[in-house]
């Protein structure tokens, strides 16, 4: 008779609170190689959305606008500021449904609706997941070392014993 083998998998990765809301960042390896190219994906994502709405006349010098410096008059009254605000927000978007997984924005955005805070909370959080990866790897080099010594002083007992 057989007994049926059962291997438990728990998913690779740790939670990041944003607020109140609690999301998901998989650390797996096959992750990881998107987390560290998250802003190029990202742009890459904003070209498609752009391309997709060529229809809609974005305003020349769109790229040249940076929100921060600009004046909450000029961003009531400017058109060519609301478009920007609504690319920027597709930007920030993106980088969450990157790193968190899809509609992890929505998910946050419908609690917070400030896309600015969104977006520095964005940056604090990748600030804090690439530091928690790194102590990550040193355990892992660590662990990886001492398993190699225990592995070659059984070898060398080995030797010696014949």
């Amino acid at each position: 008779m057989t007994k049926d083998i059962k291997v438990d998998v728990n998913k690779t990765g740790f939670p990041v609170r944003i607020g109140s809301i609690e999301l998901w960042f998989d650390s797996s390896l096959e992750n990881l190689r998107t987390f560290f190219n998250v802003e190029k994906i990202a742009q890459e994502r904003l070209k498609e959305a752009k391309e997709k709405a060529q229809h809609i006349h974005f305003p020349d010098g769109l790229e040249d606008i940076n929100l921060e410096d600009t004046d909450n008059e000029t961003i009531i009254d400017d058109r060519t500021a609301d478009v920007a605000v609504d690319v920027f927000k597709e930007f920030v978007a993106a980088q969450y449904d990157i790193v968190f997984g899809d509609n992890a924005f929505k998910k946050v955005y419908k609690k917070y609706p400030d896309i600015m805070a969104l977006e520095r909370a964005l940056v604090v959080a990748s600030e804090a997941i690439s530091n928690q990866i790194e102590e990550a790897n040193e355990e892992l080099s660590e662990r990886t070392e001492v398993m190699k010594e225990e592995y070659l002083n059984k070898k060398d007992k080995k030797k010696m014993v014949h």
